[in-house]
């Protein structure tokens, strides 16, 4: 099935027109490009919106804007990626080739101007999930509750559970760990979740015999 046209945009690069179209899942921000004529291969490359936040009267944190939007620039340096990378645009039959998050990003890295008082809270969130991810498989405590805790028992963490930088103590993040079951070989997972975007959730391997 091609892309509709509906929606959807063209863009002729080196000779070759091709169709792209952007949606967003869970949100992700999903580009899928293809040849405009006689479409073979998709291209489907993947990116964090990084979404920027404020604070309304409440006090409270709200979406304000989308950090990034994927221009015609984007969409034709993902293209030359692609083929650099085997795409494979007029070849029929094969699965898509996907770029992920984590790799558009270092292929196109987000240039975001912020107004006052805008924060990448979500961005924060990740920077934050990884690092704790490090800190708890290293404390004695913390591996002593969760390698005795109920499977799935959601702990949350104390604000002031290991120094964090100004940038991301200010929003006032909230992080929860668990126990989240054992592998095949005895070893615990750890997992580590943002309170405020449950969708950014991190896991790590402990051997229950070292504390």
């Amino acid at each position: 099935m091609t892309l509709p046209k509906k929606g959807s945009r063209t863009l002729n690069l080196d000779g070759t027109e091709y169709r792209w179209l952007v949606t967003v899942r869970q949100g992700i921000l999903h580009l899928t490009i293809e040849k405009a004529i006689d479409p073979g291969q998709r291209l489907q490359a993947y990116f964090e919106p990084h979404n920027l936040f404020k604070r309304g009267a409440a006090r409270l944190w709200s979406l304000s804007r989308q950090g990034r939007s994927i221009t015609p620039d984007i969409v034709a340096r993902i293209i030359r990626h692609g083929l650099a990378n085997d795409w494979q645009p007029a070849s029929k039959g094969q699965k898509p080739l996907y770029i992920h998050t984590w790799e558009s990003d270092k292929i196109i890295p987000a240039e975001i101007e912020t107004t006052d008082g805008e924060i990448q809270l979500k961005d924060l969130a990740i920077e934050q999930v990884s690092q704790l991810r490090c800190d708890l498989s290293l404390d004695p405590n913390w591996r002593q509750i969760l390698f005795n805790a109920d499977v799935f028992k959601r702990f949350v963490l104390p604000d002031n559970y290991f120094p964090l930088s100004d940038r991301v103590r200010k929003p006032g993040l909230r992080f929860s760990v668990f126990n989240d079951g054992y592998t095949e070989d005895g070893f615990v997972v750890f997992g580590i979740e943002s309170v405020d975007f449950p969708d950014v959730i991190m896991y790590t391997t402990n051997n229950p015999t070292i504390i």
